[in-house]
């Protein structure tokens, strides 16, 4: 015991080396994945090393500086756990949002698949912090030539940063060295983030005077049932409907009275950002009066509606869960987020909600868990029809089985949807259900190996989603107008994020300043405007550069261009 301790104690210089070390691999690593001048890259390198240096060299007690490096370890211990998910990008504002707004099963799911970059991080972070508590305990020393070296090279490779930043300002567009350099750009990050998130807190008094200012054009006796359903990244790609070889949609293929919308492209790759959207009038252009508004539920509500919102995903104190909270009767079937439950569940509440007599008109939001990973917790295993679905890590090894079990997502989802028109068909009424995803998903699909979504930068893969409505025959034969609508606009590109607003409004004749018919899918003036995405910073961009790879702007232009 007592060798190991002397050996402790003499082991300063190799703490130092291995925390910077550690402290440096992403910015190395961002210097290869990401776009940018080579200035800028330079400064990447050079100023964070020089910092991490002369902080070194400034004392000889090593592991108390190693310990004080703690809040740099924990940034590059996520963003290295992110490059490995996504290849690419340093810790955005939305990342940061996610992990805040991510429930405990969401959370343990994911980091089961993440092993790997897991073990990483316990390698490189965790042994020096261990070795830190270690040197300090044993009074580990540096040697003073060994501080003045370091605070030297310090002094020198920060100045070298230093003249490489300028440089990059002064020759290279667009550089930022706030955005650029790592890891001030997560810092930055994580300050918006706190920003956003004391914004979200301030939500009830921020949007108490909002108004749709919606009015019904129809008699309050008549019957009227509409339910919008919110899926959860189900992308198009693996659906049947729109033109996957598999039978991932046999009910809904044959189903009377749905429309399927090949052309949808989602305008958020985030759930935090693109549920709000779905679920109100707002969209890219105008997301930043996010903190001002309320929701279709609060539409339904003035124009004389009883309103339930149904979620099989946790309370997380967004803005998802603001809007629920204005419906007349809300439900949580999983409150504290741990134990998986079945999507199918919810139809439970909604049965409830159709028997109800005591009001005529009623809206349901229905908030599914739909094809979230895990992917085999989300149908019973009975039910798979693609085989086998079982897999021990999410790794491009195991894509085909990801894939089936994916599919199975699916399928289950045909089943659920197909079970609500049903329920509504049996009122025989003026009735409609709206679908959408909120965003895709990237398993594997190519060379990159991308996996999930919500990455800073978007894939085709996790843009194009799954996009449907039903109109009962009751509705199709008092409208005969938005059948004819429907089969012209589903041969037109769509953002579920500016339609299904209008569009279910429209369908539940109800006016309000905010309808836009030029969005609604059930109108002949329906007209698609320029895709966006809504990126980190929550700028409205031209998809065109919102940071996609060539691969994925070739493989969205078919559908941009509808």
């Amino acid at each position: 015991m007592r060798k190991f301790h002397n050996l402790i104690s003499r082991s300063a210089p190799w703490l130092l080396l291995w925390v910077v070390a550690g402290l440096m691999v992403p910015n190395v690593a961002l210097c290869v994945t990401e776009q940018g001048c080579g200035w800028g890259k330079g400064a990447n390198v050079l100023l964070p090393l020089g910092v991490y240096m002369l902080l070194f060299g400034l004392s000889r007690k090593t592991g108390r500086t190693a310990l004080l490096m703690i809040p740099f370890m924990f940034f590059a211990a996520f963003e290295l756990v992110l490059l490995n998910l996504y290849g690419e990008s340093v810790i955005a504002v939305d990342m940061f949002l996610n992990v805040a707004t991510t429930s405990y099963s969401e959370a343990t799911e994911l980091l089961s698949s993440l092993v790997g970059a897991m073990a990483q991080v316990v390698v490189i972070y965790l042994t020096a912090i261990v070795w830190g508590v270690l040197a300090v305990r044993d009074k580990a020393r540096l040697p003073s030539a060994w501080a003045l070296r370091s605070r030297r090279l310090g002094i020198l490779l920060g100045c070298a940063g230093l003249v490489c930043a300028g440089l990059g300002a002064l020759l290279c567009k667009r550089y930022s060295f706030e955005h650029e350099t790592f890891p001030v750009n997560a810092v930055s990050n994580l300050v918006e983030a706190f920003d956003r998130a004391r914004e979200s807190k301030a939500y009830p008094e921020t949007s108490a005077g909002f108004s749709y200012g919606a009015r019904s054009t129809r008699p309050a006796e008549e019957p009227e049932v509409y339910v919008m359903v919110v899926g959860e990244t189900s992308r198009a790609l693996n659906w049947q409907l729109a033109g996957y070889g598999r039978e991932t949609n046999p009910r809904l293929s044959r189903a009377a009275g749905v429309t399927f919308f090949p052309y949808s492209v989602t305008e958020s790759n985030t759930t935090h950002k693109s549920v709000p959207m779905l679920i109100s009038h707002l969209s890219a252009e105008n997301f930043n009066e996010l903190p001002r508004t309320k929701s279709i539920v609060t539409a339904f509500k003035e124009a004389g509606y009883r309103t339930a919102f149904f979620s099989n995903q946790p309370p997380n104190g967004s803005y998802t869960q603001y809007f629920a909270d204005e419906a007349d009767r809300v439900v949580y079937i999983k409150p504290d987020g741990r134990v998986p439950r079945l999507d199918e569940e919810l139809l439970k509440y909604l049965g409830e909600e159709l028997a109800d007599t005591s009001a005529r008109k009623k809206f349901v939001v229905l908030h599914t868990y739909g094809s979230h990973f895990l992917y085999r917790d989300r149908y019973p295993a009975g039910n798979a029809r693609f085989l086998p679905d079982d897999f021990i890590d999410a790794s491009a090894k195991d894509r085909d089985r990801l894939i089936n079990s994916f599919d199975n997502t699916v399928l289950y989802t045909d089943s659920v949807l197909n079970e609500v028109i049903a329920m509504l068909g049996a009122m025989d009424c003026r009735a409609a259900m709206f679908y959408s995803s909120d965003h895709g998903e990237d398993i594997f699909d190519d060379e990159r190996q991308r996996f999930l979504h919500a990455s800073p930068n978007p894939t085709y893969y996790q843009l194009r989603v799954a996009t449907l409505c039903w109109l009962s025959d009751s509705l199709r034969r008092a409208e005969p107008r938005f059948e004819k609508a429907l089969r012209i606009n589903r041969g037109r590109r769509v953002s579920p994020q500016k339609s299904l607003f209008p569009s279910m409004l429209q369908a539940a004749g109800i006016t309000s300043p905010y309808i836009t018919r030029s969005a609604s899918l059930l109108d002949r003036a329906y007209a698609p405007t320029p895709a966006v995405y809504l990126n980190d910073l929550n700028q409205a961009l031209l998809i065109g550069n919102a940071g996609l790879r060539k691969t994925d702007r070739e493989l969205l232009e078919p559908y941009l261009s509808k």
